[in-house]
């Protein structure tokens, strides 16, 4: 039986080739995403589509680095960096996580970055 940081290793794998359909079927049903602490809460895996959807227009070879992947019980904390290009910029954002499993599926996930940083890449 895979632990919860190889599920989220294998998730993020399917991220970085593009594959939403298996990284969908990493989402339980009734998942509840933060994509930033600081915005509002994605309630359901079709909501979390949508925003990836919208977020990962122009994006693409994204990039994830784990530093530090704590596990307790069904929770893993994460501590990495998520780099990707996006209509021609290199952007890199540091980040902690916390994701919550349930059935051996992503039922919870914040992510926490600074989301100033993040948006003058963008802009840049």
């Amino acid at each position: 039986m895979k632990t919860i940081s190889q599920i989220y290793k294998d998730f993020l794998d399917a991220w970085s080739r593009g594959d939403l359909e298996t990284m969908t079927g990493y989402y339980h049903d009734d998942i509840v995403s933060y994509p930033n602490r600081a915005m509002r809460p994605l309630n359901g895996k079709a909501a979390v589509l949508e925003f990836l959807a919208k977020f990962g227009k122009g994006m693409s070879n994204p990039r994830f680095e784990q530093f530090l992947m704590i596990e307790s019980g069904n929770t893993l904390f994460i501590e990495g960096t998520e780099s990707y290009s996006k209509n021609g910029r290199e952007i890199l954002v540091p980040y902690a996580g916390v994701v919550e499993f349930k059935d051996g599926k992503i039922i919870a996930k914040r992510d926490y970055f600074d989301l100033k940083s993040l948006e003058k890449q963008l802009a840049a």
